[in-house]
């Protein structure tokens, strides 16, 4: 038991089942933030068009693909995250997403000081997208059933 604890506080290494774990709530708190993000773009309040509008305020080209684009990134990519299917692919565009929001909308309007959330992401999606999804993933399950592992 007292073995136990000691390495539960150990920082150095981890089990594969507690970095699977550890993956798995960074899937879904990731996922999270970005579905909701996404289909609050597509069917909330503001809308698709008064997100293009708010684009336009900073610049963007064509804010009406833009936001599209953004809005079906968000609320498709978090849910592939979510399940873990092309969960490096969706990480690197959300980690695109998080940084643009983060340093083009978020630092230069309201002066870097209103951004931790789309750091939070950031620093989510890139860990993602450098880990993977992990063992407990959709994309494990199905490697794992076509190459027979355990």
């Amino acid at each position: 038991m007292v073995k136990k604890i000691v390495t539960f506080f150990d920082e150095i290494g981890s089990t594969d089942k507690e970095l699977a774990y550890a993956l798995l709530m960074a899937r879904i708190t990731t996922a999270v933030f970005f579905i909701t993000h996404g289909y609050d773009k597509f069917f909330g309040e503001m809308g698709l068009a008064g997100f293009a509008g708010m684009l336009t305020k900073f610049g963007f080209p064509m804010v009406d693909v833009f936001a599209f684009l953004v809005a079906f990134a968000e609320l498709f990519g978090g849910i592939a995250i979510l399940l873990g299917v092309m969960t490096r692919f969706w990480a690197f565009w959300l980690a695109v997403i998080a940084f643009v929001a983060w340093w083009v909308v978020k630092g230069f309007a309201l002066g870097m000081d209103k951004g931790d959330l789309d750091v939070l992401a950031l620093g989510l999606t890139l860990a993602l997208m450098f880990a993977g999804p992990g063992s407990l993933s959709l994309s494990a399950y199905f490697k794992c059933k076509d190459n027979k592992c355990e």
